[in-house]
């Protein structure tokens, strides 16, 4: 049984793992974590474990989907305990990156901006219609999710741009842009527009296309729940204990 730390465990990510945890005998429900100040701590969470401010590295891994100021210093902490991380928080800062560079020398981590195995998936798709379709396909990619969530465009959506650009050898900075609008807003060559909407109760939807003058591709991936979400965050947890220090993607966890 493996032992794990939940933070960001009171937010609709959190409550997902800590249930579907809770039901897989191969998860120990080490600890579930939220900020300082929350109105839930010293409540019992969905999984019956007390929801807690602190945590003392007494876990086999921790899983973060928490705030982007809160996973840096869980960072720290985890290097300090030698403990691998799972981490999904989105919003994070180049800074925030360099912290993770860093303390994956130390320890093994796996971070991803969207851990449904389809997603991933999606990624891969993406790269390949890319390279066959070449540069005369226009690209652009749109996202949806419910009208709480506080970032946009999606972690998701950025990561499948800044892929896309990896792929065909274009700038993220020079070349994906998010809006077009005005008199003279004719799209450029190689140029992807990332475009996000917010929607009721929305759980995610991401959408690469490719067009050309008389056709287009989609290539689509639509959550229903969260639950696809969690499962993946598990699978990339349960895959990298035992791993060498270093910053893994889902690409790794499935082999790609």
């Amino acid at each position: 049984m493996v032992r794990i730390a939940i933070y960001g465990a009171a937010g609709q990510m959190g409550q997902r793992l800590l249930a579907m945890a809770a039901d897989d005998a191969r998860w120990g429900l080490a600890a579930a974590v939220e900020q300082p100040g929350h109105d839930g701590i010293g409540s019992e969470t969905i999984s019956g474990v007390p929801l807690g401010d602190q945590f003392d590295g007494d876990a086999d891994i921790a899983v973060d989907f928490s705030t982007a100021e809160a996973t840096s210093a869980l960072v720290h902490q985890c290097v300090a305990w030698g403990m691998p991380m799972v981490i999904g928080t989105t919003g994070l800062t180049d800074e925030h990156e360099r912290t993770i560079d860093q303390a994956a020398t130390k320890i093994p981590i796996v971070q991803a901006s969207n851990f449904s195995l389809v997603v991933a998936v999606l990624n891969r798709l993406a790269v390949q219609a890319a390279k066959l379709l070449g540069d005369e396909y226009d690209i652009e990619i749109l996202e949806a999710h419910h009208r709480f969530k506080v970032d946009a465009p999606s972690g998701t959506a950025i990561t499948l741009a800044r892929t896309l650009c990896d792929a065909l050898g274009r700038s993220f900075e020079e070349d994906v842009v998010y809006s077009r609008y005005g008199t003279e807003a004719r799209r450029r060559a190689k140029q992807i527009t990332v475009q996000a909407l917010r929607l009721g109760d929305h759980v995610g939807e991401h959408t690469a296309y490719f067009a050309a003058l008389g056709e287009r591709l989609e290539l689509k991936h639509v959550s229903t729940s969260r639950d696809s979400y969690a499962r993946g965050a598990l699978h990339a947890a349960s895959w990298l204990m035992g791993k060498a220090p270093g910053r893994y993607s889902m690409a790794d966890v499935l082999g790609f």
